[in-house]
């Protein structure tokens, strides 16, 4: 499909992103793209024409342009993944797991959006239910963790109604395939290739010589626990690094496969997750 419409955001920690957003603006404009600038963004451009402003830009366009890490792709995706709407993820981050082309590559990206040469690849999500909060989309991850608590704390996971273990731990991990990339890797998960359907439950830093990662089916639903035996403060509920929401002894986080999935444009026929892996966490250990 023809792409004729974009929401443009970016991370307003970056300051190449200014420029590059009007250097994007002026593409669009060269190609008879309608552009929609997050208002955050609108903010810190130096010219007035060229576009429209709104607080939810991925509302009534084709694509969503997300210049950033893959934090602010993150950040992004909630709103996109809402109305369907696919993201083109511009590096201006370290990794870039997440994102497709590099920022002197956008130009010829715009060129063939405008052109309908991309494919649309699908994610799945997390759905995450906090008692007392809305349900929340990750695309990565939801952490239970002792946050600010000093001492390990019990943890209880269950899968439908089955006990899984009970966990003496730093937190728990529950990660979607994307995520397998991300804190589950860090918590000795395995890498899940981001076309499987599964989850991926890892404790971090167990307390013990039998915890070990378990991968579940997509199907399952899996429930965290916090099982202390004394009261404690300082706990926390962690969805995508972004969200943070206080909880207490006793509560119940619900995590299940979100009905909606996350888009992303590719240009690449195939994109070949095991040579980007190779590339990115090569980098990264530098």
């Amino acid at each position: 499909m023809e792409v004729r419409s974009l929401g443009l955001t970016s991370n307003p920690k970056k300051q190449e992103g200014p420029a590059l957003a009007q250097a994007c603006i002026s593409v669009c404009g060269d190609l008879g793209l309608r552009v929609v600038v997050d208002r955050s963004l609108s903010e810190h451009l130096s010219i007035q024409t060229g576009y429209e402003v709104s607080d939810r830009p991925a509302d009534g366009v084709d694509a969503l342009v997300v210049l950033g890490g893959d934090g602010t792709i993150l950040r992004a995706v909630p709103e996109a993944s809402a109305t369907g709407i696919p993201i083109l993820g511009v590096n201006l981050g370290r990794i870039g797991f997440l994102a497709e082309v590099e920022p002197e590559n956008l130009r010829d990206a715009l060129m063939r959006l405008r052109a309908g040469e991309y494919r649309v690849e699908r994610r799945m999500m997390l759905e995450v239910i906090i008692e007392g909060h809305e349900n929340i989309c990750a695309l990565n991850e939801v952490v239970l963790s002792r946050g600010t608590c000093a001492r390990m704390v019990g943890f209880d996971a269950y899968v439908g109604d089955t006990l899984v273990d009970h966990y003496i731990a730093d937190g728990l991990v529950v990660s979607a395939p994307t995520g397998s990339t991300a804190y589950s890797l860090s918590a000795g998960g395995p890498i899940v290739s981001p076309d499987v359907p599964c989850f991926i439950l890892s404790p971090i830093c167990p307390h013990s010589l039998q915890s070990r990662p378990i991968v579940l089916s997509d199907h399952e639903v899996v429930t965290l626990g916090i099982n202390a035996e004394e009261p404690r403060e300082g706990m926390a509920v962690c969805v995508d690094g972004q969200r943070t929401y206080a909880v207490h002894n006793h509560e119940h986080i619900r995590v299940r496969r979100a009905a909606a999935d996350a888009c992303f444009i590719r240009f690449q026929e195939e994109r070949n997750f095991f040579t980007l892996l190779r590339s990115k966490l090569s980098q990264w250990s530098l």
